[in-house]
């Protein structure tokens, strides 16, 4: 016979279930919402503090992640993930000490746990005679550990032995987490899908034509325009953004998904409307949606208590909609982030990113996915109506001084001294360079591919 408190777990563990699929499909807002009603039934149970955790750290609440590392604190004490969390959210504030001194708590509960470890070489990277080196190899080289922790710790030897010199073993580690990470995500049935991928740029590409922009919406009526930055992850968005929050008139929004929440909903919209072909603003049918898409866009910022005069919208993979973000904002800047293609892929294939995307996991798949990205980037270059600013990260961080008031003069912004003390600002960085941009300006990291050159196959094709 099943208890009360019985049926209260059961009912617990569905809604897990539920966040977690929500969590797969990038639906965040609902994943958090499960994952508290997991919470709200079994208190006393972690599983759902970690989902939630997750799913918050990908809305950017800080205030919530706050608040929910509290909780922790107070209900379990003694519990390795209580530490990690406290240790991710110092670190996302640029405190070091504090962060460092979490991981290593975290890791002192739980010595297998990779992600601690991992937290710990991505802020200050050992020698490789270093103890921590060696635990790191040793979970990296261990089958009877979870997937996660190896993965995590195959990336912080990759850092280690880079660093070191040895690209040999660099690589083979990185081979190994990606790898493993692929496996993973196909167990789950996430796979990176080239067809697929194929056939979603074709259908941008009908969707958005030079047309499409002949008659553009009117200007919004009020002090608020949203400043895009695209581009892959990994060519410098971050470091961009970063620039553009030291100006008094600019608030960093970070990666906001929102725009493709408003692209997906105008095109369901428009399909049930009967309108298929280019999207032709001088229609009445498409008018409508795009206005109700960019009211539906800014409510979303004012909810976050993004009010302008500039917001900055940092989604890289925003580069896929860039049609769909002029026609809301006819008069926004969309900066693309340029950089060699082949440093980006080897970035991206070396990165530990907190949630893993299929397509950078494999050195195939990552080849098609930056021929995409540049077969869409030709056609926006060739129809966008401006303020299309390309910012090539070589020449920013090679000559910075000119560099950054060109890019502010461009987006429509004055010159303000904040801009290029950037490595300054005092705000939170959620993104795998969070420590980058809490740095002077250096060209460390334009020719480090190289190194890896021959072993990067398909990479060596992609365009510079």
């Amino acid at each position: 016979m099943t208890t009360p408190e019985g049926t209260r777990r059961a009912e617990a563990q569905r809604w897990g279930r539920r966040g977690s699929l929500q969590a797969q499909r990038g639906d965040w807002p609902a994943a958090a919402e499960a994952f508290e009603r997991a919470r709200a039934l079994a208190p006393d149970e972690l599983a759902a503090y970690r989902g939630l955790a997750h799913a918050r750290f990908a809305l950017q609440d800080l205030d919530s992640i706050r608040r929910l590392a509290d909780e922790l604190g107070r209900r379990f004490p003694a519990a390795a993930f209580t530490h990690l969390l406290r240790g991710h959210l110092h670190k996302a504030f640029g405190e070091t000490v504090a962060a460092r001194a979490a991981y290593h708590s975290a890791l002192k509960r739980e010595p297998t746990l990779g992600e601690a470890l991992f937290g710990i070489v991505d802020l200050a990277i050992p020698a490789p005679d270093d103890t921590l080196a060696a635990q790191a190899t040793e979970i990296a080289s261990r089958d009877d550990l979870p997937a996660a922790d190896r993965i995590n710790a195959g990336f912080a030897v990759a850092r280690i032995m880079d660093k070191a010199g040895d690209h040999q073993q660099a690589f083979r580690f990185l081979q190994q987490a990606n790898t493993l990470a692929h496996d993973e995500l196909a167990g789950q049935g996430i796979r990176y899908q080239p067809e697929q991928m194929e056939k979603r740029v074709a259908g941008h590409l009908q969707t958005y034509n030079a047309d499409s922009f002949a008659t553009p919406l009117d200007p919004l009526p009020i002090d608020l325009l949203p400043v895009f930055i695209i581009g892959l992850p990994r060519s410098g968005t971050t470091l961009l953004e970063q620039i553009l929050a030291g100006h008094p008139d600019v608030e960093a929004g970070g990666e906001l998904t929102t725009a493709h929440q408003c692209e997906a909903r105008f095109r369901a919209q428009r399909e049930q409307a009967g309108r298929r072909g280019p999207v032709d603003a001088s229609n009445p049918v498409d008018r409508r949606l795009l206005e109700d898409a960019r009211e539906h866009y800014v409510d979303a910022l004012f909810e976050r208590g993004l009010e302008g005069p500039r917001v900055v919208d940092k989604m890289p993979a925003n580069f896929e909609i860039a049609g769909f973000l002029r026609l809301m904002f006819p008069d926004a800047p969309i900066i693309h982030s340029v950089r060699d293609l082949r440093a980006t892929a080897f970035s991206l294939y070396s990165a530990n990113f907190a949630g893993h995307e299929p397509y950078y996991h494999t050195l195939e798949d990552l080849a098609h996915y930056c021929s995409l990205y540049q077969r869409l980037m030709r056609h926006w270059q060739a129809v966008l109506p401006g303020p299309f600013i390309n910012v090539a990260y070589e020449e920013l961080v090679s000559d910075p001084d000119r560099q950054i008031p060109a890019l502010l003069e461009s987006t429509g912004l004055t010159p303000h001294p904040g801009c290029l003390d950037f490595h300054r600002h005092q705000r939170p960085v959620l993104t795998a360079s969070h420590s980058q941009v809490r740095q002077p300006m250096h060209t460390g990291a334009i020719a480090r591919w190289r190194h890896y050159r021959q072993w990067l196959g398909p990479l060596n094709t992609l365009a510079s």
